[in-house]
């Protein structure tokens, strides 16, 4: 049974993530049943920022990939069906991960669905991982919105 209010997770606090990599705040699954994972983009001016998933056993461990499933919403920030989201498009743990550009990505929000019975066993920490390679501009934030395994309306931590 899912908690009636969920628990929200600041992730990446907003600014510019370009030339390098970028983890954002852990989160340890085995206290939610699911996380979803938001990111607002702003401006993007390079074509290869990437997000990768990582499980770990420890906080900001990460020692295996994990795919997940992504959507994109449908229209720039503050444009009509801005929240009207695609369908979900797999990447596979191994691949080259969700790779932005800017004509796809710049100013649209995307969400990452994990569920926490699918994190491998022994390894509840979740990591998202970000690297641009680039120096371009990489605006960015992140929260997530979790289900939490215990309910009330103040919650356990799920970050260290």
């Amino acid at each position: 049974m899912y908690t009636a209010e969920p628990q929200i997770i600041p992730m990446l606090e907003p600014a510019d993530y370009q030339a390098g990599a970028t983890d954002m705040q852990s989160v340890h699954m085995g206290k939610l049943h699911k996380l979803k994972i938001v990111v607002m983009l702003g401006a993007i001016t390079g074509d290869s920022a990437v997000f990768k998933l990582y499980a770990g056993a420890t906080n900001t461990t990460k020692t295996t990939e994990i795919g997940f499933k992504y959507r994109i919403g449908g229209a720039d920030y503050g444009a009509a069906s801005s929240d009207v989201f695609g369908a979900r498009t797999a990447v596979a743990a191994g691949a080259s991960g969700l790779v932005l550009t800017a004509a796809t990505h710049d100013h649209k929000t995307i969400t990452i669905d994990v569920m926490a019975d699918e994190m491998p066993d022994g390894k509840p920490w979740l990591t998202v991982e970000t690297d641009d390679g680039s120096a371009s501009v990489l605006l960015m934030s992140c929260v997530g919105i979790g289900w939490p395994r215990e309910s009330g309306d103040t919650h356990t931590t799920a970050v260290a």
